[in-house]
């Protein structure tokens, strides 16, 4: 037999509703001390069940509860941000949405209060990252789409461009997360304008005049390969004297970082006996340009093998590491130029002579192959995980409502901001 009343506690906090055998249960309404915060809705044996949390400084949580921690489907709104399903010992779990004011939108898989699983994150732009997720953070196979160009938001921070997750933690202690700020808004292009690429979300093939391409110094002409190519043609000439023409037996040397081709073997140029022929160093960016990254992620950036490829025939298959171009590989140009080899942080690195006679597969073409090979499985085990992500946010769509779900005892107890 349940009977209303008023109980006041000893910290000053009351609680008014129903009772049953000594405990909350039915509806009612508890404030915490000093009115730091308040839970209205339905109690069951001394725990809320289903309601309404309010804290002081406006955030609210609405769902449902189980032995004092959020648990089954919740909408959690705060200044900046909302999240709207399944919880799980008073975190986010299973499957949810979430949603920031400033266009950031996450939907997926979440553990522990991280997105975890398979998801995808929408930024303000409209640009998009599908695929794996760990513990909060891009990592796994995956695909990031970008917008155009000129739509493109700028990237504050080239180390941090999807949303930070929030964790729901009860501790009472605890400091809020640090929220995502909202992306500035990109500056008009004017006519012939081509920011680098690199500086806006999703573009990330930076090369020579790009202020994320690395500084170095320019080789002279007179330095050490030179002189080396200058001993090297000694010996040539000396042995062409003694057997035969130099016509017939001169080879080219082989470079083992970095070659470059214009279309076939035949025209394989070698580092060490020239140098590598210079790049534009700024490709112009249409503002219609597109740029899609398909392969590994590593800690919330391109790291491993995979295929970054710009709507201009702009391309890069091979080796990443920190959303650089690093490791064997191979980059194609809009004009059909290919540029392979080792690179190291976006820049193809010159590397030592093995042999004076012309090889019609060097060690690192060897290498060159077998680095684009993994790449290219990695997009294909990238597109099927943005498959599964895709799937994953058919059960987050119902839980957009707190309607509905199964019904549990409990909750958090009054004023204490999960944060």
């Amino acid at each position: 037999m349940s009977n209303g009343g008023r109980f006041e506690f000893d910290d000053g906090g009351c609680y008014v509703g129903d009772w049953e055998e000594g405990r909350a249960h039915g509806y009612g309404v508890c404030l915490g001390p000093g009115a730091q915060g308040e839970y209205s809705g339905q109690w069951r044996r001394g725990f809320e069940s289903l309601g309404v949390y309010s804290w002081p400084g406006g955030n609210t949580y609405q769902g449902y509860w189980s032995h004092g921690k959020r648990d089954g489907l919740g909408v959690e709104r705060k200044a900046k941000w909302c999240y709207k399903g399944e919880w799980s010992h008073g975190l986010k779990g299973r499957t949810g949405i979430w949603e920031s004011h400033s266009g950031i939108t996450y939907e997926g898989t979440w553990r522990d209060g991280l997105q975890d699983g398979y998801g995808t994150e929408t930024y303000a732009d409209g640009g998009t990252y599908q695929g794996q997720w760990q513990t909060g953070k891009r990592h796994g196979y995956g695909v990031r789409q970008s917008v155009p160009y000129r739509q493109a938001a700028l990237v504050r921070s080239p180390r941090r461009t999807s949303l930070e997750s929030l964790r729901s933690d009860p501790d009472p202690g605890a400091s809020p997360a640090p929220l995502p700020s909202a992306p500035l808004p990109p500056p008009p292009l004017l006519p012939g304008d081509s920011p680098a690429s690199g500086s806006r979300g999703g573009f990330v093939l930076a090369f020579p005049g790009d202020p994320d391409f690395p500084k170095g110094t320019k080789k002279k002409s007179g330095g050490f390969f030179f002189r080396r190519s200058l001993l090297l043609s000694g010996l040539r000439v000396r042995r062409a004297e003694s057997k035969a023409s130099l016509g017939s037996k001169r080879g080219s040397l082989k470079s083992e970082a970095g070659v470059s081709s214009t279309g076939s073997e035949a025209t394989t140029l070698s580092y060490a006996e020239t140098e590598p022929p210079e790049m534009p160093s700024r490709l112009a960016i249409e503002g219609s340009s597109t740029e899609v990254y398909a392969g590994e992620w590593r800690a919330d950036r391109r790291s491993g093998y995979g295929v970054s490829r710009r709507s201009n025939g702009l391309r890069y298959e091979g080796e990443w590491l920190g959303n650089r171009r690093h490791g064997y590989g191979r980059t194609t140009y809009p004009d059909g130029t290919k540029e392979e080899g080792k690179y190291k942080l976006n820049r193809l690195v010159n590397g030592k002579v093995k042999n004076f006679i012309p090889l019609r597969r060097s060690k690192v073409k060897e290498k060159v192959d077998r680095a684009v090979e993994v790449a290219r499985r990695a997009v294909s085990l990238a597109r099927q995980k943005q498959e599964l992500a895709v799937a994953s946010r058919c059960p987050a769509e119902g839980s957009r409502g707190t309607g509905g779900g199964r019904e549990g005892p409990g909750g958090l107890p009054p004023g204490q901001d999960p944060g």
